[in-house]
């Protein structure tokens, strides 16, 4: 059962990707358990289910966004402290580790609620060698479940491919805050060189394990590793806030859940879609030039 629920956390905390099929899984699976061991998937699903909710119980007007707490005050947004160096060219056109960028995304649900997502990055050299560290926040743009998540991950260039190291979420929901860690075998590949990835029918994949830290609890580790494999699509026309897009469309999927994520050259992940609704929209970007 446990290491169930930790492959279950993987699906739903990797790149944030927080659901509504996932969180009817997580809660099938045996709610006491899952608030006894590992309370952040508790947290994680207790999102998930409010965004998936058919009608809204507060005011019945069925807007996922309308239950408000006017005393939430979100965090400062996320500023890279490093400059864009116009003269640098990351190591991937489609995963581009540009120190000092910023993307921001709208995360929609299938209910209708809504968060705000931003991503920066940052590089330093560690142990002789270049890591680009991405950081992202998500926040409940009503403040109703006051609900704000951080992910930082490590990557390292590969020649033209990016290799992903390490994964940490650091989640809070009314309060109550946990850490997911997410560790992953050498050489991990979260995004191959453009001439493979641009070959319709290409896949790759990649392992890890996860843990999960709640404050006064021992360290929660899953015993199985989880694999996430995906395969290129093809190229495809994309339209978004920030613009049109010929992007990559390549699948995801892990166990028996998955998502569709579309990647420009020059922006990266510009669009991504999930089984049950929801969606991620590129809505503006700095210090990241489209190659269309």
């Amino acid at each position: 059962m446990r290491n169930r629920a930790m492959h279950l956390l993987a699906n739903v905390a990797f790149e944030v990707l927080i659901t509504c099929l996932l969180a009817r899984e997580l809660m099938s699976k045996g709610r006491l358990f899952l608030m006894r061991l590992i309370s952040v998937v508790v947290i994680i699903a207790t999102l998930a289910l409010a965004g998936c909710r058919d009608t809204d119980t507060t005011n019945g007007n069925g807007n996922g966004n309308s239950n408000r707490v006017s005393d939430f005050k979100p965090p400062p947004p996320l500023k890279p402290t490093q400059s864009v160096d116009p003269a640098f060219k990351p190591c991937n056109p489609y995963f581009p580790l540009v120190p000092g960028s910023v993307a921001k995304y709208v995360l929609n649900y299938s209910s209708g609620m809504t968060a705000d997502v931003t991503v920066i990055v940052e590089a330093a050299d560690e142990g002789g060698r270049k890591v680009f560290t991405q950081q992202s926040q998500i926040i409940d743009r009503s403040g109703g479940l006051q609900f704000v998540q951080g992910i930082v991950r490590k990557f390292v260039c590969n020649g033209d491919k990016v290799e992903i190291l390490s994964e940490t979420t650091d989640s809070t929901m009314s309060g109550r805050k946990s850490v997911s860690e997410f560790e992953y075998r050498e050489n991990s590949l979260i995004m191959p060189g453009p001439d493979e990835l641009l070959r319709k029918g290409s896949t790759w994949s990649h392992t890890l394990r996860s843990i999960i830290r709640n404050p006064g609890e021992p360290p929660q580790r899953s015993d199985v590793p989880t694999v996430i494999k995906f395969e290129s699509a093809g190229v495809e026309d994309v339209t978004t806030a920030a613009g049109n897009f010929k992007a990559v469309k390549v699948i995801r999927t892990i166990g028996e859940n998955g998502t569709i994520d579309f990647y420009a050259a020059g922006i990266g992940l510009v669009r991504r879609f999930a089984k049950e609704g929801t969606s991620w929209e590129l809505k503006e970007y700095s210090g990241l030039t489209a190659q269309n």
